[in-house]
């Protein structure tokens, strides 16, 4: 590799004779096709400020829009000739004219660059506009020609290139390459990097003879030149063509070295690269006290880039202590260019740091809203205004701005603003025309960037939200487009988490691990809890998790849910509380109806200050589970009416789906409508959701509507044991006898899927005469069945129910069973009622004395349990030594606690005990 020192080139350049001397003596060297090996270091200088950076584009211009022609203010003509080409770079047309103005005054102010440098500054202004008839009518080429071999290199090399490129003139090689061969050897740079490339291309120019390496070498030289305010762009150039070989071979070590050269001098554009290669390059080692000395020379300087990268280094505390304030004052210096990205991070960094700055919203939406003004401006900062202007506005009142908002968040495919876009569809209209729309878009975001959301949306349109849903068919296609991807949240109870360390079945674990990486909060508290269960977790891996959660909201009230199922102690439950107390300070309205229920729950329902104002927290965001508990604790708020009159304006302007619903029994048609559309656009679609609004449509006079929502119920209950009762509880409420035979299949897919409590709701329907279900022999049957499997709780509820049973029913039961049998047996396991009914029957078929005091004893346990039919019969026993020895006092006992609780024999027997033992009169 051929090594030139910085006096060698000087020497060269400044000794033309010798340079002349040794191109003739060389000889034409072979054509090589890779780039030269060329060592060429910067000199030693000691760092000061020679340069005069750069302005930004954006200051640049303003500077001269605001020109008034007379004079530069003092700036070197160089710095002018520089603002020159810039202006030609950013829009040679439009500062065509302006570029003029300047020529003309530079003229008159540096007699050195008038004549031919002018007519040349004019030539390539015209060249970048585009102008070249202009060039050609006016002959300005001819003119910068006359005289040629007198010029100067720059000229020569200019005009060589008018002349190979027919620019003003018609095109000229040979004399193009007689120009650029006497621009070499007069040392122009531009001239003799030219002449070596073409030879390393394999296309020389004949006569030139002279060294690729001594060219280049000798065009370095020329670069360097003079130490002036511009020197820096002119090494920067030498960085340069060292990064991206085209004449030499690329050198990540000497590029860096002349951009650390042109940043010593003061060229804030080359410190920023001098970072980038640090941050980027692997070809040589990096140190970080260097990247971030030049990092804060490039941002000190006003580089909006380097300010957005120093910024993000003192957010994430990366290299440098984390300071939020430093990296808000350097986002706002980035911010002040009014570009993308500068405005983009400021208004970022505001979003994600708003617990801490909460006071800077307002100069978020002024961020958004300028960079929402740029022509590259991106769709998610209009998704962002219009959230803005629906929380700020309400999330009814804000539609009609933030419509437009989103549809051109939709227009520059921003996925969440599209979605939302439909969403809102469906909230203004939800006629055919809006539900298509709606769904197209949906269907476009699918297609064009996938996701698992937009395919659950589209579920959930043709489900729940079209006017004539359910329409299965799309909405089956689309839940197995969703289903097919596997994601569904993977819930555990606490229960369950302990039984999955027992298991360490892998599969679970994975998902449950890929999920908590995801950010779901149900899934990171449960992960969570496993590794805190866990034995194999060691502490390093709990705090990385512990820590990782914190980016996200309502973990803890998740992880508090499971502490409080698992808690095993009060202090237990203390820690819980203290989860919830900590997710709502965090998290704020959304975390308050949880913790308030906990407190509920803890304090055995009684209300205080601290529950009260934590749902009124929620309550006033339209939060509608904390307004409807609200309206649930009267003593305290009043009745559910006066809880609505005191939200009435903000469900109104901002009610969820649940004080949506809350409202509609306190509004008379068509508001009740209107209510209940606004709550179908914000369904989540499940069961749970359009249970309550079937139950809110039958109870509001909407029989058709609640109808409707029966039967899209029905098709989201999964096989969901609890859901199959609960429909089929609430089709006998609202349809009566003719939904039994639904009905009856419904409890028995619960009692399939594990309901206990669904076989007592099907016993009902075996019995009641009036219902085509009715088939007694079956409910003898079910006790039967009941009786063999030892399922004492169930027989206890049969048996209950068939001591209430039509008379018919009583008979064929009695006809089929041995139900005295079957009531011992229930009365051994523990039933109070089952007790009272054996000792009843053994009373009433006593044969003896000792039938007579087995009965009184049942009677007695019975009683002892809370039967109050069984205190009366067992204070009777007492009081007249029915099976016992009678015993007054204990009897008055018995009787008078029957009596208290409003059993009527208990009253006539006290009336009878008093007169036979002369108490009356």
């Amino acid at each position: 590799m051929a090594k030139f020192s910085f006096k060698t080139v000087f020497h060269l350049k400044f000794h033309g004779l010798f340079l002349g001397a040794l191109a003739a003596l060389c000889c034409p060297v072979e054509i090589n096709a890779e780039p030269l090996k060329l060592e060429f270091r910067p000199p030693e200088i000691a760092p000061q400020n020679v340069c005069v950076s750069r302005s930004s584009d954006q200051d640049t211009i303003a500077f001269w829009e605001d020109w008034g022609g007379q004079s530069f203010a003092g700036m070197k003509t160089a710095l002018v000739k520089r603002d020159i080409k810039r202006l030609q770079h950013i829009d040679a047309k439009r500062w065509l004219p302006t570029i003029e103005k300047v020529i003309l005054l530079l003229e008159e102010l540096d007699p050195s660059y008038a004549g031919k440098n002018a007519l040349l500054a004019r030539i390539q202004a015209m060249q970048a506009a585009g102008e070249y008839d202009r060039i050609r009518n006016l002959q300005l080429v001819q003119q910068l020609a006359s005289a040629a071999n007198e010029a100067s290199p720059r000229i020569q090399n200019a005009l060589a290139s008018f002349y190979r490129s027919g620019i003003g003139v018609e095109r000229d090689v040979a004399l193009a390459d007689q120009l650029l061969i006497s621009a070499g050897y007069a040392g122009n740079a531009d001239a003799l990097l030219a002449l070596a490339k073409r030879d390393l291309s394999g296309n020389p120019v004949a006569g030139w003879d002279v060294p690729n390496e001594l060219s280049v070498t000798m065009a370095f030289g020329a670069l360097v030149g003079e130490l002036n305010t511009t020197i820096c762009d002119r090494t920067a150039r030498i960085a340069r063509e060292f990064r991206n070989g085209e004449v030499v071979a690329p050198n990540a070590e000497l590029a860096r070295e002349w951009f650390r050269f042109s940043a010593d001098l003061g060229d804030a554009n080359a410190a920023w690269k001098l970072v980038e290669y640090h941050m980027q390059s692997e070809e040589f080692d990096k140190d970080n006290d260097v990247l971030l000395r030049y990092l804060r020379q490039a941002a000190d300087a006003g580089l909006p880039f380097a300010q957005i990268e120093l910024g993000r280094l003192y957010e994430q505390g990366a290299l440098v202590e984390q300071d939020l304030d430093q990296s808000l004052a350097l986002f706002r210096a980035a911010a002040q260019s009014n570009q993308r990205p500068g405005l983009t991070r400021l208004g970022l960094f505001i979003e994600e740091h708003e617990e801490v700055y909460p006071h800077l919203v307002e100069e978020k939406i002024e961020t958004f809203n300028k960079l929402a003004t740029l022509p590259d401006a991106p769709g998610w900062v209009f998704t962002r205004l219009a959230a803005h202007a629906q929380l700020s506005q309400g999330r009814w009142v804000g539609i009609d701005a933030a419509l437009p908002l989103l549809e051109r968040a939709a227009e520059l495919g921003d996925m969440e603003g599209t979605a939302r876009l439909a969403q809102l569809l469906l909230a203004k209209d939800r006629s055919a025309v809006s539900f298509e729309r709606a769904v197209n878009l949906l269907s476009r975001v699918v297609s064009l960037h996938g996701g698992v959301t937009p395919s659950k949306q589209l579920h959930a349109a043709f489900m729940c939200q079209a006017a004539d849903s359910p329409r299965l068919v799309e909405a089956s296609y689309w839940g197995d487009i969703e289903a097919a991807t596997d994601t569904a949240n993977v819930e555990l109870s606490g229960a369950e988490i302990v039984s999955l360390v027992s298991s360490q079945d892998p599969s679970t674990v994975a998902v449950l691990q890929s999920q908590a990486l995801y950010g779901r909060p149900s899934s990171l508290a449960s992960w969570i809890k496993f590794l805190d269960l866990d034995p194999n977790a060691d502490a390093e891996l709990r705090h990385f998790w512990e820590v990782y959660s914190g980016q996200f909201n309502f973990v803890l009230e998740a992880l508090a849910k499971l502490e409080l199922e698992l808690a095993a102690s009060p202090d237990d439950r203390v820690a819980a509380f203290n989860l919830l107390r900590r997710e709502f300070q965090k998290s704020g309205a959304e975390a308050a109806v949880t913790l308030a229920r906990a407190l509920l729950e803890d304090n055995s329902g009684e209300v205080n200050d601290e529950i009260t104002e934590i749902l009124r927290v929620s309550a006033r965001l339209g939060i509608g589970d904390a307004i409807q508990l609200l309206a649930s604790l009267r003593s305290q708020n009043g009745t559910p009416h006066d809880v609505y009159l005191e939200y009435k304006e903000l469900i109104e302007r901002d009610g969820d789906f649940d004080a949506l619903l809350f409202a509609v029994p306190f509004l008379e048609m068509p508001d009740r409508i209107r209510y209940m559309d606004r709550a179908v656009s914000l369904i989540q679609c499940d069961y749970k959701n359009a249970m309550k609004l079937a139950h809110v449509a039958f109870l509001n006079g909407m029989e058709d509507l609640g109808m409707q929502w029966l039967d899209i119920s029905a098709h989201l209950t999964g096989e969901n044991a609890w859901a199959y009762r609960d429909l089929a509880e609430a089709k006998l409420a609202y349809e009566g006898s003719p939904a039994a035979v639904h009905a009856k299949e419904l409890f028995e897919l619960a009692i399939a899927a594990g309901d206990a409590s669904a076989k007592h709701k099907l016993f009902d329907l075996m019995i009641d005469p009036d219902a085509e279900t009715f088939a007694p022999e079956r409910a003898a049957l079910m006790i039967e069945q009941a009786l063999e499997t030892e399922d004492h709780e169930t027989l206890s509820a049969y048996l209950g129910r068939y001591r209430r049973a039509d008379g018919q029913v009583k008979s064929v039961l009695e006809a089929r069973l041995d139900l005295p049998q079957i009531q011992r047996v229930a009365a051994e396991t523990g039933d109070i009622f089952a007790m009272r009914s054996y000792g009843v029957y053994l009373r009433e078929t006593a044969e003896g004395a000792s039938d007579l005091s087995a009965s009184t004893l049942w009677l007695k346990r019975a009683a002892e349990g809370g039967d109050v039919t069984a205190m009366a019969d067992y204070g009777q026993a007492l009081a007249f030594g029915i099976g016992t020895e009678p015993d007054l006092g204990a009897a008055k006992q018995w009787l008078a606690a029957a009596a208290e609780q409003g059993n009527q024999k208990a009253g006539e027997i006290i009336r009878l005990v008093a007169l036979s033992a002369g108490e009356g009169s």
